[in-house]
């Protein structure tokens, strides 16, 4: 099992930076932290986690619905509000579709698809989800954001919570989780399953998809670990004897931004990767 410091980023393929970035600033409050050739990597002003967005081809496949990621708004009337605000702006941003306020267990959700071929979703946790024991409906920020952040749209986004991916069986996929990647099972419903690291609130839903739908390594989710010897011995380990416990491929040892890495996919053909610090 490796010992991850932390669930670090999302990695996340788009059609074309110039259409997507926009809808990720402007509607969801994320700010660009840096962009180089061919990619750009954003951050929630309120969590630690980033979304590193590749850029594909004009003709990059659209990812299916349960590829999503989504952030949360404090308030019901928040969600109404972004489904008013998005639906007036869906001819400037290019958006595909816009879903009108819904509720499924004790979550209030707004989806839309942006241009790159990418859904989000805005939610909003009613607090008897927590009273009722759903870890993942506890507010994943500490001190709130100020409306002078993100002004003029009746909503404001507080945090990236979570991203989402298919699995096959889940109880097989919650025992690769905690045994072999060291997440925390957070907990989940009926069908799904949600994996985190232990010392933070974002999280990872993972559903069993009826028809499973595979996407490219550039839509995959990053564990840092302490040392660049770990990152070494663990593309070592999955490499010789990885398929035992249910790793696919094994890319190879990489280095990028000072840090050393490599991609792996796992027993349900979801991709991840390794990194450290050099």
């Amino acid at each position: 099992m490796i010992k991850p410091t932390a669930l670090k980023r999302g990695h996340y393929e788009c059609k074309s930076l110039d259409d997507t970035l926009p809808v990720l600033t402007d509607l969801l409050a994320f700010d660009v932290v840096r962009r180089g050739d061919g990619q750009a990597t954003v951050k929630h002003p309120n969590t630690d986690w980033e979304l590193v967005v590749h850029e594909g081809s004009p003709e990059a496949v659209d990812k299916p619905h349960l590829h999503h990621y989504g952030v949360r708004v404090e308030t019901l009337d928040e969600v109404n509000a972004a489904y008013d605000y998005i639906q007036s702006q869906k001819e400037r941003y290019k958006l595909m579709r816009v879903s009108r306020p819904h509720e499924n267990h004790f979550a209030h959700s707004v989806y839309f698809r942006e241009p790159g071929g990418n859904d989000w979703e805005i939610e909003y946790y009613d607090h008897e989800a927590v009273v009722r024991g759903q870890r993942n409906a506890i507010n994943p920020w500490g001190e709130k954001m100020s409306e002078e952040r993100f002004p003029g749209r009746g909503y404001l986004p507080q945090a990236l919570s979570h991203g989402t991916r298919e699995c096959d069986d889940k109880a097989v996929s919650s025992k690769f989780y905690s045994e072999v990647l060291g997440l925390e099972i957070l907990g989940g419903g009926r069908m799904s399953v949600y994996i985190k690291h232990f010392d933070t609130p974002w999280y990872v839903v993972v559903l069993p998809g009826r028809k499973r739908h595979y996407v490219s390594s550039l839509n995959r989710f990053t564990l840092e670990v302490e040392t660049e010897q770990e990152v070494v011995d663990a593309h070592r380990a999955f490499g010789t004897s990885g398929k035992d416990v249910g790793i696919g491929e094994v890319g190879d040892l990489q280095e990028d931004n000072g840090e050393v890495s490599f991609v792996f996919s796992d027993l349900d053909q979801n991709w991840w990767d390794i990194c450290a610090a050099r």
